[in-house]
C-alpha cells in the first residue's frame, strides 16, 4: 500500500464496498456493538472521574476527522464544505459535547443516529477501498456521531419530545436552500438531493420524485424513533400482565 493510494482519490468501485458483502456485514455488526457498549457503559463513563478527558478526546476526535474530509479534498483542487446530514452530525456533537445542553442532543439524536448508524447499515464509499483513508474515516466518523446521542440518552437521561422531531426536520429545511445552490453550481450531491445514492438507487423512483420519497420515509424513522427511545418497557408490560389478572 503506497502513500499516495492511501492518501490519494483512489476509486475503484470493483474494490469497494458492495452491499451484502462481508465488508457490510462487518459494518452492521461494528454499528451493533458500538450501540451495546455505549448504553451499557455510558453511567460508568459518566460517573467516572475521567468523563471530562474523555469528552475532550471524543471532540478532538471528531474536529480531526471532519477537517481531514475537507483536506483530502482541497489538498487536490476539489471543493468540499460541510453540508453533509453527517458534517451537521458532527458540528452537533461537538457543541453537545462542549456544553451539555439539551437542545442541541434533541437535534443530535436524530442526525447522529440515522446519519450515522444508516450509513454503516446503507453505505456509500463513493467507491473508495479499504486501501484508502476514506474507507476507514468513513467508518470512524459515522460510528462516533452515532454513539455520542446515545451516550446522553442513557448517561444523562436525556429523552426527545415530539417537538424535537419537528426542530430538526425545520433545521434541514432551512440550510436546504443552501443546499441546493451549493449542488447546482458546484455539481456536488450534498444530502444526496441531486442524485440517489447507490446502493439504494435501483429501489427509489427518479428525480426529483425520490425526494419526496426521502422525505416521507425520513418522516416515518423519526416517528418510530421517537416512540422506541420513548418506550417505557416496565409500563407496557405492567399493562400486559394486568390484562392476564
Amino acid at each position: 500500500m503506497s502513500f499516495e493510494r492511501f492518501f490519494g482519490h483512489d476509486i475503484n468501485f470493483d474494490l469497494a464496498m458492495k452491499p451484502w458483502s462481508w465488508q457490510h456485514f462487518l459494518l452492521m455488526f461494528l454499528g451493533f456493538l458500538a450501540v451495546y457498549l455505549t448504553l451499557k457503559y455510558a453511567k460508568r463513563i459518566r460517573a467516572s472521574k475521567y468523563e471530562k478527558l474523555i469528552k475532550r478526546i471524543v471532540i478532538f476526535w471528531l474536529v480531526f476527522l471532519e477537517i481531514t474530509y475537507h483536506i483530502h479534498y482541497w489538498a487536490y483542487g476539489l471543493f468540499s464544505v460541510p453540508l453533509h446530514v453527517c458534517s451537521f452530525g458532527v458540528m452537533f456533537s461537538v457543541l453537545l459535547l462542549t456544553t451539555n445542553k439539551y437542545g442541541f442532543f434533541e437535534i443530535l439524536f436524530f442526525l447522529g443516529i440515522f446519519g450515522g448508524l444508516l450509513a454503516l447499515y446503507f453505505p456509500n464509499t463513493l467507491g473508495y477501498t479499504f486501501y484508502n483513508m476514506r474507507y476507514y474515516h468513513f467508518i470512524f466518523l459515522h460510528l462516533t456521531i452515532a454513539i455520542v446521542p446515545i451516550y446522553y440518552y442513557k448517561a444523562y437521561d436525556y429523552r426527545i419530545n415530539y417537538l424535537s422531531i419537528y426542530k430538526t426536520v425545520g433545521l434541514l429545511f432551512t440550510v436546504l436552500p443552501l443546499v441546493v445552490y451549493v449542488n447546482y453550481t458546484y455539481d456536488k450531491n450534498y444530502m444526496f438531493i441531486g442524485e440517489k445514492p447507490d446502493i439504494i438507487a435501483s429501489l427509489l423512483p427518479k428525480w426529483p420524485y425520490y425526494i419526496i420519497v426521502f422525505l416521507f420515509i425520513g418522516m416515518i424513522l423519526f416517528h418510530v424513533l421517537y416512540f422506541i427511545s420513548n418506550y417505557n418497557y416496565k409500563t407496557i408490560a405492567n399493562k400486559i400482565t394486568s390484562c392476564f389478572k
